[in-house]
């Protein structure tokens, strides 16, 4: 189902899905954001923010199935309504009950004393936000991640090969679901602050997208606290001001803003005004780049898991020439049915850039886990030590004799 705001060229797309396959068939308009627009020279950005629904949760909740329809809440031991502490996070079925993050554990057991109360397990969560991280990683032309479940990618260039920003949502999402079972929600808009709100407007599972042109009208009708960085203590003090939209406050001059206010208010309005040109940054002094790859059903054939490495491999080869990359060390991971992990690595003295090492060292490694004792369902292939720039060109005989 699309919902379309006539007149304002905002369109909520959400995906709902039991399976990844109806992630890719779900029945979606094709308006979308064209990368750039006849506006000069100007490019006009695609940036996405997405938001892992209710992560901890999900993971407690895809890991145990028999509390997969029950209000599951990450916190504290309530212990029976007496318990000290806080809930971490809670899922959409526990928030029907009126629990939310932050709130007291005792608070939230009076609400809910039938809810499944699960202790934070952050090693776990760490390990599959990594993940996913890599995941995001794999679509963008920029890259930064926010916090263990929601990033930022600007796929300006990259939103090309998918033809629209909604199929390369779509693409995202089904490869998230794919490979941990796990569902998030996207926001695509020209700049960070309305991806971020825009993310937050189909909870759970959805896609919102919104025009280019179209940011001060999606904005202005929305509660002022929907601005990230407008938490509840500022937010009453614009509403004591009369500024209780974000409409109201693109309309307010910014001499009234400083006066009554403060000067940290005249960024915010320029938010509200839809203007936003910070950058999606790319993490500092990259040290690694990798690819994975979900079996669509578990598989121990191994000419079939060696030709899934082929695929990894050509497409990482492919992105670290673009990007003009050496690397050191290759490593593989193969996952098993049941989630069980591995990780092997083999470093080289020198930068290299050629692939024949790639294959070599991914046979190499592979060695260890021939014949899989289970059926694998995940592979990849990561490429450390990276460094930009082109290295010393040497022969793949060169490169077996010193690491033979």
């Amino acid at each position: 189902m699309v919902r379309n705001k006539k007149g304002l060229g905002i369109f909520y797309l959400p995906c709902r899905i039991s399976d990844p396959e109806m992630i890719s068939n779900t029945n979606h308009s094709t308006t979308f954001i064209t990368p750039w627009t006849a506006t000069g020279n100007r490019m006009h950005r695609t940036i996405f923010h997405i938001d892992m629904d209710s992560f901890y949760a999900s993971v407690e909740k895809r890991d145990d199935p028999s509390i997969r329809d029950k209000p599951v809440i990450i916190g504290a031991d309530p212990k029976g309504g007496k318990g000290r502490g806080v809930v971490a996070t809670c899922c959409y079925i526990a928030r029907t009950y009126g629990v939310h993050s932050a709130m007291p554990i005792s608070t939230a057991y009076r609400l809910c004393p039938e809810g499944v109360y699960v202790p934070p397990d952050f090693t776990k969560y760490r390990e599959v936000s990594q993940r996913i991280m890599e995941i995001f990683e794999s679509f963008a032309d920029s890259f930064q991640p926010v916090s263990i479940d929601e990033a930022f990618l600007d796929v300006t260039h990259r939103v090309l090969e998918f033809e629209t920003p909604r199929k390369m949502a779509i693409e995202i999402k089904k490869s998230v679901f794919l490979a941990e079972k796990l569902t998030c929600s996207i926001g695509i808009a020209p700049n960070k602050s309305i991806a971020k709100i825009a993310s937050d407007m189909e909870k759970p599972n959805g896609i919102t997208e919104i025009l280019s042109g179209k940011e001060a009208e999606f904005l202005a009708p929305l509660p002022i606290g929907k601005i990230s960085g407008i938490g509840p203590k500022s937010r009453k003090v614009f509403e004591h001001h009369g500024i209780m939209t974000i409409g109201e406050l693109a309309r307010t001059s910014e001499d009234d803003l400083r006066e009554k206010i403060g000067d940290y208010a005249v960024g915010f309005k320029y938010i509200a005004m839809g203007l936003d040109n910070r950058p999606v940054m790319r993490r500092t002094g990259m040290e690694s780049m990798s690819a994975e790859r979900t079996f669509m059903e578990d598989t121990d054939d191994e000419k079939i898991i060696m030709e899934k490495f082929g695929e990894i491999i050509e497409r990482l080869h492919e992105r670290a020439l673009k990007k003009k990359i050496s690397y050191k060390t290759i490593g593989i991971k193969v996952r098993f049915s049941n989630f069980t992990t591995y990780t092997r690595e083999k470093s080289f003295a020198v930068p290299i850039n050629t692939k024949e090492p790639i294959y070599q060292n991914v046979e190499l490694l592979w060695k260890e886990f021939s014949p899989p004792p289970k059926k694998i369902r995940l592979l990849g292939v990561r490429l450390s030590g990276v460094e930009r720039g082109k290295p010393e060109q040497r022969t793949l005989a060169e490169w077996g004799l010193e690491n033979g």
